[in-house]
C-alpha cells in the first residue's frame, strides 16, 4: 500500500470512528426540545377521598432517541395526596409522548398539579380531580386475604364493609401494592346503598417478591388497610449440580457443567469455582468436613449454593467467599458449621466476615447454619440478606453478627445472632421483619439501618408485621431498634427489647414511629451520662423518635430504671388513638451541672401530644405528661398514678375520656415556662374542659394554671394539699360539673364574675377532714354534689348545671353514702354516684339562696 492510499484509507477511519462517537454521544442522556403538559391525556379522572391509579402521556418535540430510566416520585401540590412517577422508556427521534403513573388518594377535589422536569424541560401538569358523590361514616373488611407465593400468580377476593352510605355512585378503583410490588386491589363501579351495604374487591397480580403486600385504600371519605403475605419461592437442588465434599485438609468435586462454562479447582481444601454460564441457575452442593479450608466462587450468572451438613474452618480467610453480584440462593440442608480465621491472607478482594457476598444472599431451606466470626462480620452481602426458613445462628462476631448494604428481611425461620458491635446493620437500606424469630445479643445496636446521606431515594426504615422479636444490648449509646428512617410495627407478634448501656435506648427512631399492632416490651436500666463529644446529656429512653409518633394499636410497655431515664420522648408530635401503652420511670434525677440535668420523665413531647382513643397508663418520678405545645385528649383513658407535675403544657384541652392524675406537686399545670420564685401574673396559658371525667389529687394544686381556665362541660373532680385550684387569669366556669377541695388558702380566689354557670366559692373556718364527706342538696332533699376529699379541706369549689339562680340550698359536713361508687375509676376519695346519701350524724353548715342576678357565688361559714 502506498502512502497515499494510507493516508486516504486512515481519513476513512478515523471519519468512522468520529461518526460514531458522535452518534454514542447524541444517546448519552435523553433530551428533547420542549414538553407540553397542557396537552397531556389521562387515562382516568380521579375522585377525591378515593384512592386512584392512572397514567398521564406528555406530548414532546425533538427527542433524540435516547433510552431512560424510571423516575422518582413527585408529589401533587394543591390537591394533596397524589404522587406521579416516570415510567422507563425510549423516545423517538422527534416527536413522541413520555408517560407518568400517577397513583394515591386525593384529599379533596380540584387541581392537583406535578411540577414535571424532563431532558432539561420544565412543565406543569393539571389533573382535574372530581368531587364524590360517594360517602360513607366508617369502612372495615370483614375477611382475609389467602396468603401468595413469589412469582407465581395471584388472585383472590375480599369483602368490605361500609356504614353510613349516602347512595351515592362511585367509579372502578384500583390501588397498587407496597411492600411487595406487582398486585392491584379493583373495586368495580357501582352504586352505595343508603345506609350500610358491602364492597367486592378483588386482588390479582404477580407478586414481585416475597413479604407483605400491603393496601392502603381511600374510599367515600374514609380509609382501610389491609394485607396479605408472599411466601418466597422454594429452592431444591437437582440432580445435575457440581458436588464438592471436603475431607480434612483436602476436597473432591464432581462438575456436571464443566463443558457449560464451569470450572473447579481445589488447592489443598481451598476450593475455588468459576463460571461463565449464563442460561443455568447451577447448584452447588458442599458436603463434608474441612479443617482449614474455603469456598469461593465467581460467577457470572445467579446460582444456587446448597449447604449439606457441611463443616467449614479457614484459618486465613473468609469459609464462604462468593466474589459475585448476581443472586446467591443459599439453602440449608442438615447441620453446618463455618468458622473463618482471626486474620485473613492479604487479597485486593473484599472479604468482610465468615460467609461473604457481593450479591445478594437468599437464605432458603429447613436445615441450621452455625456461624463464627473471628475476624469481623458474621454474614456479609454488599447487597441484601433475606431469611426464609432455615435456622442461622452467629455465636459470637468481632463486629457485626450480619451487616448487609442494601436491605435485610426476614420471612420464616430462626435467627439468632451474639456481636460484640451490631446484631444486624444495614448500611443504605431497610429492615423488615415479616415472620419467623429474631434473636439479638449486642454490645451496641441490635438491629440498626444506618444511612445519613442524603439520597432521598434511600429508605433506611425499620418495619415489624410479624415474627417474635428479643433484643439485648449492653453498650453505651446502644440501641435495641435504631432507625435513621422512619420505625413501624403493625404486626400480631411480640418485640421485647432490653438495653442497660449509659444513654441507651429501646427504640430510637431517626423518622417516624408507628404502632398499629403488636406487643412491644421496652426495657431500660442504663444510666444518664453527660457525652462530651456532644456537650449534653446522653438520656435512655423506652422509645425515643426523632420525628412524629402515632400509636393506633397494640401494647406498647416501657420501665426505664435508671438514673435520668425517660418513658418516651418525642421531637415531633405525639398522637395515641388506640392501643394500651403503659409507662413506668422512676429512675433518679440526673444532674451533671446547674445548666445539665434529666429527669425520669413518663411521656415528653416537644410538639402537639393528643389522644383520641386507647389507654395510656404512666408512673414517673418526674412529670408524667408533657408537652412543650399542648396536650389534647379527646376520648380515652389516661392513668398518671405517679408524677411530680401530672400534666403539664402551654395549652391543655380535656373533651372526653377518664383522666386521673396522682402529683406530688401540681397535677395539670398549664405555663410556658417557670418563673423563679413564682408569679401570679397570667402568661397567657390555657386549660379548657369541655368534656370527659377529669380527677386529680395532688400534693400541690391539682390545678396551676398560670394563664387561663375554662369548663364548659364534662366532670372536674379535684383535691389539692395546698390548693384545688390556683388560677392566674380568667377562671370561666361555664358548664359541666366542677367539685374541688383543698385547704384554706388566702390565695384561693372565686371563679370569675362573667361565669356563665351557677358556682358555689365555699370557704369553711372550720376543716373537713378527709373521713367525712361536703353534701350539697336542694330544697327538696336533692343531692347536688357528694364529695369526700383526699386530705382536710377548708376551701371548696362547686358548680354544676343543677345548680340554678335564686335557689334555696343546704350544705353539710358529713353524713353517710351507700351504694354508688367514685367517678372516674378514683380510690377511696373523690365524688360519689349511683348510690343514696343519709343525712344522719351530718352537721349542717349553711343554708344558702343562690344570688338571682350573679352566677357567682362566695360563700362563707
Amino acid at each position: 500500500m502506498n502512502l497515499r492510499n494510507l493516508v486516504y484509507f486512515s481519513f476513512i477511519l478515523f471519519s468512522a470512528f468520529l461518526i460514531l462517537s458522535c452518534e454514542n454521544n447524541d444517546v448519552d442522556a435523553a433530551t428533547i426540545d420542549e414538553l407540553y403538559c397542557s396537552n397531556a391525556t389521562f387515562s382516568a379522572t380521579p375522585t377525591g377521598g378515593s384512592s386512584f391509579v392512572g397514567t398521564a402521556s406528555i406530548p414532546y418535540s425533538g427527542g433524540n432517541g435516547a433510552s431512560y430510566e424510571k423516575g422518582n416520585a413527585i408529589t401533587s401540590n394543591g390537591v394533596n395526596g397524589l404522587s406521579a412517577t416516570l415510567e422507563a422508556g425510549t423516545l423517538t427521534n422527534g416527536d413522541g409522548t413520555i408517560t407518568y403513573t400517577i397513583s394515591g388518594t386525593p384529599e379533596t377535589n380540584g387541581t392537583a398539579t406535578f411540577e414535571i422536569n424532563f431532558g432539561d424541560e420544565d412543565c406543569t401538569l393539571s389533573l382535574t380531580v372530581d368531587a364524590s358523590s360517594a360517602s360513607i361514616s366508617t369502612l372495615t373488611a370483614s375477611d382475609t386475604l389467602t396468603s401468595g407465593k413469589e412469582g407465581v400468580s395471584y388472585s383472590d377476593a375480599i369483602t368490605i364493609n361500609y356504614t353510613g352510605g349516602n347512595g351515592g355512585s362511585y367509579d372502578s378503583l384500583k390501588v397498587a401494592s407496597t411492600g411487595v410490588e406487582g398486585l392491584v386491589a379493583t373495586i368495580p363501579a357501582g352504586k352505595l346503598a343508603n345506609g350500610a351495604g358491602t364492597l367486592a374487591c378483588t386482588v390479582s397480580g404477580n407478586p414481585a417478591s416475597s413479604g407483605t403486600a400491603i393496601f392502603e385504600l381511600g374510599f367515600g371519605g374514609q380509609t382501610l388497610a389491609f394485607n396479605f403475605r408472599v411466601g418466597a419461592q422454594t429452592v431444591s437442588t437437582a440432580t445435575d449440580t457440581v458436588k464438592i465434599n471436603y475431607s480434612g485438609t483436602s476436597a473432591s468435586f464432581s462438575n456436571y457443567f464443566k463443558d457449560d462454562g464451569v470450572s473447579v479447582s481445589v488447592s489443598g481444601g481451598d476450593v475455588t469455582v468459576t463460571s461463565t454460564n449464563t442460561t443455568k441457575e447451577v447448584v452447588y452442593v458442599l458436603s463434608g468436613t474441612s479443617t482449614n479450608g474455603s469456598f469461593k466462587i465467581y460467577s457470572d450468572y445467579k446460582f444456587n449454593l446448597t449447604l449439606n451438613s457441611v463443616s467449614i474452618t479457614n484459618s486465613d480467610g473468609p469459609a464462604i467467599n462468593i466474589q459475585s453480584s448476581k443472586n446467591a440462593s443459599v439453602y440449608v440442608r442438615g447441620t453446618n458449621t463455618l468458622v473463618d480465621g482471626t486474620t485473613y491472607a492479604t487479597s485486593t478482594e473484599d472479604q468482610k466476615g465468615t460467609l461473604f457476598s457481593e450479591g445478594q444472599l437468599n437464605f432458603g431451606g429447613s436445615g441450621t447454619v452455625n456461624i463464627t466470626g473471628n475476624n469481623k462480620h458474621g454474614i456479609v452481602s454488599d447487597d441484601y440478606v433475606k431469611v426464609s426458613g432455615p435456622s442461622i445462628k452467629v455465636s459470637s462476631a468481632v463486629k457485626d453478627a450480619i451487616h448487609a448494604n442494601d436491605y435485610f428481611v426476614l420471612e420464616s425461620g430462626t435467627v439468632n445472632l451474639t456481636a460484640t458491635s451490631n446484631g444486624i446493620e444495614v448500611e443504605e437500606g431497610y429492615a423488615t421483619i415479616n415472620g419467623g424469630t429474631l434473636t439479638i445479643s449486642s454490645v451496641e445496636d441490635g438491629l440498626v439501618t444506618s444511612y445519613e446521606d442524603e439520597d432521598t431515594s434511600i429508605l433506611p426504615d425499620i418495619a415489624v408485621y410479624g415474627g417474635t422479636i428479643n433484643i439485648s444490648t449492653t453498650g453505651e449509646k446502644a440501641n435495641a431498634f435504631k432507625s435513621e428512617g422512619k420505625t413501624t410495627i403493625s404486626t400480631s407478634g411480640t418485640v421485647t427489647l432490653t438495653v442497660s448501656g449509659k444513654g441507651s435506648k429501646g427504640i430510637k427512631s431517626g423518622g417516624n414511629f408507628s404502632l398499629t399492632s403488636g406487643t412491644v416490651k421496652a426495657t431500660t436500666t442504663g444510666a444518664a451520662f453527660y457525652d462530651t463529644d456532644d456537650a449534653d446529656i446522653a438520656a435512655p429512653a423506652g422509645v425515643n423518635c426523632d420525628g412524629n409518633l402515632t400509636i393506633s394499636g397494640g401494647t406498647l410497655t416501657v420501665t426505664s430504671t435508671g438514673s435520668g431515664a425517660k418513658g418516651i420522648t418525642v421531637d415531633g408530635t405525639a398522637a395515641i388513638s388506640g392501643g394500651t401503652t403503659t409507662i413506668s420511670a422512676t429512675g433518679a434525677d440526673f444532674t451533671y451541672n446547674s445548666a445539665n440535668t434529666s429527669e425520669a420523665k413518663g411521656f415528653k413531647s416537644d410538639g402537639a401530644f393528643s389522644m383520641t382513643n386507647g389507654t395510656l397508663n404512666i408512673a414517673a418520678k418526674d412529670d408524667g405528661l408533657k408537652s412543650d405545645v399542648s396536650v389534647t385528649i379527646s376520648n380515652g383513658t389516661v392513668t398518671i398514678s405517679q408524677s411530680t407535675e401530672g400534666i403539664e403544657a402551654p395549652k391543655v384541652t380535656i373533651a372526653g375520656g377518664t383522666v386521673n392524675v396522682t402529683a406530688s406537686d401540681d397535677g395539670i399545670n398549664t405555663t410556658y415556662g417557670t418563673v423563679v420564685g413564682g408569679t401570679e401574673s397570667n402568661d397567657g396559658s390555657q386549660l379548657t374542659i369541655t368534656g370527659g371525667v377529669v380527677v386529680v389529687t395532688a400534693s400541690k394544686d391539682a390545678i396551676d394554671s398560670n394563664g387561663n381556665f375554662l369548663i364548659s362541660g364534662g366532670t372536674l373532680v379535684l383535691y389539692g394539699s395546698e390548693e384545688g385550684l390556683d388560677i392566674n387569669g380568667n377562671f370561666l366556669v361555664n358548664g359541666g360539673t366542677l367539685i374541688s377541695g383543698g385547704p384554706s388558702s388566702n390565695m384561693a380566689h372565686a371563679m370569675s364574675t362573667s361565669s356563665t354557670q351557677v358556682s358555689m366559692f365555699i370557704k369553711s373556718s372550720s376543716v373537713l377532714s378527709s373521713s367525712s364527706m361536703l353534701h350539697i342538696e336542694d330544697a327538696s332533699g336533692n343531692s347536688i354534689i357528694n364529695y369526700k376529699p383526699r386530705g382536710n379541706a377548708g376551701v371548696f369549689y362547686v358548680s354544676s348545671p343543677s345548680l340554678t339562680k335564686g335557689t334555696s340550698y343546704k350544705i353539710y359536713f358529713g353524713g353517710s353514702y351507700s351504694g354508688g361508687s367514685y367517678m372516674g375509676s378514683s380510690s377511696s376519695w373523690g365524688a360519689y354516684t349511683g348510690g343514696t346519701y343519709s343525712s344522719g350524724g351530718a352537721t349542717l353548715k349553711s343554708s344558702p339562696t343562690t344570688s338571682s342576678s350573679s352566677n357567682v357565688n362566695s360563700i362563707s361559714f
